[in-house]
């Protein structure tokens, strides 16, 4: 009879960890939280100093009870290895509270321990339930200081958005700042105004015969662009085909390129947008899989390291793998001579090891029958990426030329790379590093450069581009908004509430979006600001160490919080008249003219004389006809956002996507 229990939340890492442990274990799954706050109320005394109330999630009573059952008297210890963050460490909490007596009324509370699974491989968990830990109840109080803090806000924002837009809309305390930065950038777009400016490149032929091109680099000794026609003009009028100008400096160096440090969950998330087009819910999600296990010819095994975290720390005994690894498959050239260690930043967990895979010897090739093709890609990645971090910096050689006027004013930069030795990035089958780019001929300072050709190209300046899931979450990490848990939640809550879309690999505030964007941030500007968001994220970090107590990071968010909802509630109806939009159109019922609101399904007409005249129709862009019965189509929401259905359904099943017309770049003003 098995005689030690351990239980995990996930039911797939339950199962790899079953085939690492023998007949003397258990091993269970409470299948995620078994408790949270309540929906259908605030859950939080916030006269009691913010005390939450925790119930048992529905559906979950069983799950307790499963476990209460499975927990035998035979048993006499019980290790709750939950993920090792602060949700895995509040699932481990309740579970403990929930099993501190079996369902004979014994006492099980001294037994229980908590186990930290890094990684899940038969020798990492066998070790950890050797040196089982306490629950660490600091880590506790900082989820329950961000669970009441996002309660708080989201139980009394959305009546104020229901108030004046409708009902079923709701904010997010650190979404409503992701938000915010997506509004920001297309204001910044739709306001921007293009700026001419000229590239001038030029050919030259050198003493020896040999022909290489050039771009302005300096006017008067200063790196910038020309942005007048005029200056254009000066420059052709200094400089002319057949003069002769100055190389004035010619060099050639080598310019090593250093390995990137091992990938932590925001870098992972952005080299898997770029290069293999996931969204950073996607990449998690495959990620989850090849941490959590898979069946390979030696049994089932977690192929990488725990994917939430921040920290770039390497065990000493991995680099160790990995360094004779590389001296093994490639040779000691390849090797980098000192071991490469990578700095954190300063809130990063350093108890959590980078994003890598638990052995090198398990090769992408190795595994890949054995995983999906997406899978298999992420693995591969994550692999190739760890693999490069030891290995021996690539070597270009760079050759560069600074030609000058003869009056000295303007220089020209030509510049070649080649590279001499890969180093790194032999670890990648798929780099695209070129081998070479440019050409430029051996020269030497003081020789005369005759110039061939000399071409300007008008241009003008672009505005910034929208954010993608890799640049919006870097955005996020530099300003220290959100955690490596809650990245892809933050997107994924952007898209299901309709606030924003993603279109060819860019991020849109969506109509709704910019609205909600518009009616809060005026009100709440504070609050949104990045500055006070990052505060807020520093402060759960020091709970977490121990040197805050939880209730006063939620005082110190409440207080002013609170003042700002109650200065909304009263100047809500203004907000809701000036978000009304007059129109020269009048009622076909009554004669009135017609204004646009907003309501359940987005913006429409509306008689001014409501409630005495209740006629509503759908703006011109808005009115379809199902081109299969010719019907009316009506905008709906669904599991995958809104959509165009026919009004004759289910007699007619027509639908369309929906799609928001974007706002066009801004063109240059002679086109």
């Amino acid at each position: 009879m098995a005689k030690k229990a351990v239980i995990v939340e996930s039911p797939t890492k339950a199962q790899t960890i079953k085939g690492f442990l023998g007949r003397d274990y258990v091993v269970l799954s409470s299948k995620g939280h078994i408790k949270d706050l309540p929906k259908s109320r605030l859950g939080v005394i916030v006269e009691n100093n913010f005390e939450p109330t925790y119930i048992t999630i529905r559906g979950k009573k069983k799950v307790i009870n499963e476990l209460r059952k499975a927990l035998k008297k035979e048993i006499t210890e019980i290790y709750l290895g939950c993920d090792p963050d602060r949700e895995g460490e509040a699932i481990a909490y309740h579970i403990a509270n929930e099993l501190s007596t079996n369902h004979k009324g014994t006492d099980l509370k001294a037994n229980i321990r908590r186990v930290l699974f890094y990684e899940i491989t038969p020798s990492f968990v066998r070790d950890a339930l050797l040196h089982p830990v306490d629950i660490d109840l600091k880590k506790v109080d900082a989820h329950k200081a961000r669970r009441v803090l996002d309660r708080l806000f989201g139980y009394f924002t959305s009546p104020l958005l229901w108030s004046i837009l409708r009902r079923g809309l709701s904010a997010g305390r650190v979404q409503t700042v992701a938000l915010r930065i997506l509004c920001e950038r297309e204001v910044e777009i739709t306001s921007f105004k293009p700026v001419p400016y000229w590239v001038v490149e030029v050919k030259f032929r050198s003493q020896a015969g040999l022909e290489f091109c050039a771009h302005l680099h300096r006017i008067d000794g200063m790196v910038r662009r020309i942005e007048k026609e005029e200056e254009v003009t000066k420059l052709r009028q200094s400089i002319k085909v057949g003069d002769q100008l100055t190389v004035k400096d010619y060099r050639v160096y080598d310019r090593n390129q250093k390995p990137a440090a091992p990938f932590i969950t925001s870098t992972l998330q952005q080299e898997a947008v770029h290069r293999l087009s996931f969204s950073a819910s996607k990449t998690m999600r495959f990620a989850q899989i090849l941490y959590e296990g898979v069946d390979l010819q030696e049994g089932r095994i977690g192929l990488v390291t725990y994917m939430r975290t921040d920290s770039k720390r390497v065990a000493e005994s991995a680099i160790t793998e990995l360094r004779e690894f590389i001296r093994e498959r490639f040779g000691r050239d390849y090797l980098s001579p000192t071991i490469h260690k990578y700095k954190d930043r300063k809130t990063s967990e350093g108890a959590h090891e980078a994003i890598r895979p638990t052995s090198m010897q398990r090769t992408p090739e190795s595994v890949k029958q054995f995983l999906q093709a997406d899978e298999y890609k992420l693995y591969a990645m994550i692999y190739d990426r760890f693999l490069a971090t030891q290995m021996a910096d690539a070597v270009y050689e760079v050759k560069e030329a600074i030609i000058e006027s003869p009056d000295g004013r303007y220089e020209f930069k030509g510049e070649a790379t080649r590279l001499k030795f890969p180093g790194h990035q032999r670890a990648f089958s798929d780099t695209d590093s070129p081998v070479t780019k440019g050409a430029l001929p051996e020269l030497k300072a003081g020789e005369k450069a005759l110039l061939l050709e000399l071409v300007d190209e008008k241009k003008f300046s672009e505005p910034p581009g929208r954010y993608s899931e890799a640049s919006l979450i870097k955005k996020l990490e530099v300003n220290g908004i959100g955690r490596p848990s809650t990245y892809a939640k933050i997107l994924q809550t952007l898209f299901e509430r309709q606030y924003a879309e993603r279109e060819r690999g860019r991020l849109f505030p969506t109509e709704l979006g910019m609205i909600v964007n518009k009616v809060l941030i005026p009100k709440f500007s504070d609050i949104f600001a990045l500055p006070f968001t990052a505060s807020m994220e520093e402060e759960l970090d020091l709970v977490e160490e121990g040197r805050k107590q939880w209730q006063d990071v939620v005082k110190k968010f409440y207080d002013p919080f609170i003042i700002q909802v109650k200065a909304f509630e009263s100047a809500a109806p203004d907000i809701k008249k000036s978000l009304v939009t007059k129109t020269d159109r009048t009622c076909p019922q009554c004669g009135h003219a017609l204004i646009i609101k907003w309501g359940r399904y987005g913006k429409f007409y509306s008689c001014e004389k409501f409630p005495d005249c209740k006629y509503t129709g759908p703006l011109e862009q808005q009115a379809k006809y199902c081109p299969k019965c010719n019907s009316p189509m009506v905008l709906r929401t669904g599991r995958f956002g809104r959509f165009f259905a026919c009004t004759k359904y289910p007699e007619c099943k027509h639908t369309e996507r929906f799609s928001i017309n974007r706002t066009e770049k801004p063109k240059p003003p002679d086109q």
